[in-house]
């Protein structure tokens, strides 16, 4: 004969699982739920100073990426093994800037060293956007592959596309 404490204890088991089991069916029901009211506002326009501010770091870590592997690839620092990071980085960051510069702030009263000409340009700047990460990706495989004349003419590729949108879309 099967002991009834232990079929007892089954049976609550079984029930204790079908109850949190039904609590985390509604708990994700609701979350959903709320998500969905949520998501307009997730998606709604920045305000223009939060998107500056976001746009003058993602450049400034652009930036700091570029010259910290110029210093490296010139011999001005010393730290070799930091060379490929510094491609990486740059090559990831440089996804990111067509979409830092969605956000037409023209107007806004923001200061910005952006020139009000990148919001009319429209596909000029998103070509320009679109060279620069195209030359940060050879940079990167540039550096992957050693080698070094294929590094140095990826690295003047860079120089040049950040030149080309910096010269007609960069304040001075």
């Amino acid at each position: 004969m099967p002991d009834d404490s232990a079929t007892i204890s089954v049976k609550r088991m079984e029930t204790f699982r079908g109850k949190h089991m039904r609590f985390a069916v509604r708990s994700a029901l609701v979350a959903g739920l709320l998500m969905t009211v949520a998501l307009p506002s997730a998606f709604a326009e920045d305000k223009a100073e939060d998107a500056v501010k976001y746009r003058v770091a993602l450049m400034d870590v652009v930036g700091g990426h570029t010259q910290s592997f110029f210093a490296l690839l010139q011999g001005k620092v010393s730290h070799p093994e930091d060379l490929a990071w510094h491609a990486d980085s740059l090559a990831e960051a440089s996804k990111r800037v067509k979409g830092a510069f969605t956000q037409n702030t023209a107007g806004s009263g923001v200061k910005t060293e952006s020139k009000d000409a990148i919001w009319a340009a429209g596909s000029e700047f998103t070509k320009l956007a679109g060279d620069f990460e195209t030359a940060a990706a050879a940079l990167s495989a540039a550096v992957k592959s050693k080698d070094q004349a294929a590094i140095g003419a990826a690295a003047k590729g860079i120089g040049a596309s950040c030149k080309g949108c910096h010269d007609k879309f960069k304040e001075d």
